[in-house]
Order: structure tokens, then sequence, then C-alpha cells
């Protein structure tokens, strides 16, 4: 049995963060029905990367990791026939997934006002780039938007450049992966017979959980964040990125001791009782004067070689793998940190599987993705009883999509 069999999920809206919640329920075994647009698809759907030779809505390796383990019905929320479908899908749920933005569930009777007055044991997770209410809850997001206005990226990058965004969706992972946590809270509630609840979550505002250290510097001592370079970060020294023999080694040597045992390792004692780098802080203070030193003493030797030997003396220093390398990776492997990955028409992919274990309750690894609609015959004969015609007058006037069968 899994953590979350029989737990039913209804997932409207679009974009990574909505579509990563809904993925970590389905991996622990929620039954998650997401509904998407006829033709087009959730956005998600046009975002690369794109399998070659695949036509479209079906070619983004991103959807299919996002929507394994769930259903697909698409059902146009433009249509008032399409919203009343979804509203009774809604009201058969556990938890309603909402991603459509602020206010716009509640426009077509989806919100959850509406929805609790006849399901009262409904819980619904709101999620949106700036919150439900405040002056720009209306704003347009993206994942460089959330990241700076978090106040993120503007410590990252070059001293007389400006401010680095780390690529990929990190923004949208990290609020989809808040948002699981706070459902998980919500229907633990439910669990003492409490009614259902409504979740409102920041995309943003998850975020922000990222800039622990300087906004706590900056509430002690005023001290605003500065660039100081690539891959140095105020207040400690050094946590960065060197040069190997053949590639990169990181280095964390942040306390004394660890300090200490680097210095030894790197054949340069000496700098340990140096007045210049006592301390973590004053390392980072001047870290342009230590680099020069450290960089052709890790330049001497392999990231392995380095990687090997530090982990010996408890030292954490780490490889930099490449994609490519990861799947070789032995820890990786012995946790099953990736799994296969299916879809109809891109075949078999390699990716990240659910970041946690569960001893008695195994999580799904890996799985296969729908093509779009590929259940809408199914969910809407099985669930809301309709039949063969009256699905057939739903595809013909486009309010359902009923997908494609077969290769």
């Amino acid at each position: 049995m899994s953590a979350l069999e029989g737990l039913k999920v209804v997932e409207f809206g679009e974009g990574v963060a909505l579509g990563y919640c809904g993925a970590l329920l389905a991996a622990c075994g929620a039954e998650v029905i997401k509904l998407e647009q006829p033709v087009t698809g959730d956005a998600v759907r046009r975002l690369p990367p794109f399998a070659e030779g695949v036509a479209a809505p079906e070619a983004s390796g991103l959807h299919a990791f996002l929507s394994t383990g769930k259903s697909s019905v698409a059902i146009d929320l433009n249509n008032l026939d399409g919203v009343a479908l979804a509203r009774r899908l809604a009201l058969e749920a556990d938890l309603v997934l909402d991603g459509m933005g602020p206010g716009k569930a509640d426009a077509v009777g989806l919100g959850y006002d509406a929805l609790h007055a006849q399901a009262p044991k409904m819980t619904m997770l709101a999620l949106s780039w700036f919150g439900g209410d405040g002056p720009r809850r209306d704003w347009q997001g993206s994942d460089a938007i959330a990241q700076a206005l978090a106040g993120f990226i503007y410590p990252i990058g070059q001293k007389d450049g400006p401010p680095v965004i780390p690529g990929g969706y990190f923004a949208q992972i990290t609020g989809g992966l808040t948002a699981f946590i706070a459902t998980m809270g919500a229907l633990v509630g439910g669990l003492s017979g409490d009614e259902g609840v409504l979740i409102e979550q920041s995309i943003l505002e998850a975020q922000t959980t990222y800039t622990e250290s300087a906004g706590v510097r900056f509430a002690y001592d005023g001290a605003a964040s500065v660039r100081k370079g690539v891959n140095i970060f105020t207040p400690t020294y050094p946590q960065s990125i060197y040069p190997a023999a053949d590639g990169w080694i990181g280095v964390t040597a942040l306390t004394p001791a660890q300090w200490h045992a680097c210095c030894e390792l790197i054949g340069a004692p000496e700098l340990f009782d140096d007045p210049r780098f006592i301390t973590s802080r004053l390392r980072n203070d001047r870290a342009d004067e230590l680099d020069p030193l450290l960089i052709p003493l890790f330049r001497k030797r392999t990231a392995l070689e380095w990687f090997h030997e530090a982990q010996a003396r408890r030292v954490p220093f780490a490889l930099v793998p490449t994609m490519a390398d990861l799947a070789d990776l032995d820890h990786f492997q012995a946790r099953e940190v990736l799994a296969e990955y299916q879809h109809p028409d891109l075949g078999r992919f390699t990716a990240a599987t659910i970041p946690w274990k569960l001893a008695a309750t195994p999580l799904a690894k890996g799985g296969s993705a729908p093509r779009l609609g590929q259940h809408s015959r199914e969910i809407l004969a099985g669930r809301l009883g309709l039949d063969a015609d009256q699905i057939a007058e739903l595809a013909v006037s486009g309010t359902v999509g009923l997908g494609r069968i077969g290769s």
C-alpha cells in the first residue's frame, strides 16, 4: 500500500510548480487527475527539452517528468460546459490543486468558497507567483523574477558585473515542494475530522527561504549583501569550486578543524596560522588574496584524488559531475536517486525520483506519463457517468479532448 493510496486529487492550472506538487503526490500513491486545455494542453508542454521528431503537444520531456503517474483529462475551462465538468470532478476530490492564478478559479465557480460549500471535507491549494492578496498579486511571474524579488540573486556574480541567475526552474521546484509540504499538513488535520481548508501558497515567498543568511545578517548589522565574485558567498570561505588537474572540485572548509585539515591536505600548513586567513570571515573578506594561493595547489591533482583524500579526513570536498556522470555515480545507484520514466511518444528517459524514502509505504520510482487527454473517456465515463454519445458530443463541440489512442 502506498502512503497516499485512496487520496483523490484534481489538478487544474499550469506551471512547473503546480506540476511538481502534483507529481510528488502521485509518486506517494495519490490518484491525480490533471485537467488540461484541449489541443494545446498545459503551458509546460511548450517548455524544453523537446524530443526530436515528436510533434506538439507531446514533445516536452519536462512535461512528461512532471506528469508521470497522473491521468490527463482535456477539458476547456473557457467553456461553461467544461467548467461544469471540472466542477463535478473537483467536488469528488479530497484535494484540489489550483494554479489558475488569483481570483481566476473564483470567477468561474471553481474557487474554494464555491466548492467548499458543497464539499466541506475538500482541501484546496491555491498556488500562484505572488499570493492570493496584496497589491501585486496580479503581477506576471517567472523563475528569474521570483529569484530576483526574493533577494536571492543580488549577491551572486562578479564584483563589477550584473547579478547572475541560475538556470532551470529553481524557484518553481521549490514552490512545488513547499506546496506539497503544506498540503500534507492540511491533510493530517483532516484525519482528525477537521473540515477541509484553503492553503494559499506564493512561489515568491517560498523562494525567500533561501535568503536566510543574508536576511539575518542584515537584521543584525544592517550590512547589505555585495557581489564578491563567482562562488564567493558572504560571510564564509572557502565554500567554492576550484580547478583540479582534470576538472573541478568543490571545496568547503569553514570550521577551524576543516580549514586545518584542508591546509594539511593541499600541502600548505602555513596558511592555517596565517593571520590574514585565521577565521572564515577573514578568508571571505580576503578571498582575492587567498584564491591565487589555493588555485595552483588544487591544479596538482585530479578531482577524484582530492575528493577521496578530503573525505577520509572528514573535510567536505565534492566532485562536480556532469549529467552523464550522475547515472554512473555509485551512491545514486545504491539509493535509486534516478529512475526510468516513459511516455508513449517520447520513449524512455532517466530523471530524478521523489527525494525521500518511506520505510513501510513504497514510493513510485519513475513511471509513465500520459498523452494529452489520454484518460478523458475513462474519467468522464467512470467518474461522471457519461455515456459514449455524450462524450462524443462534448468532443465535437470542443469542450473536451479525447486524446490519441495507439502509436
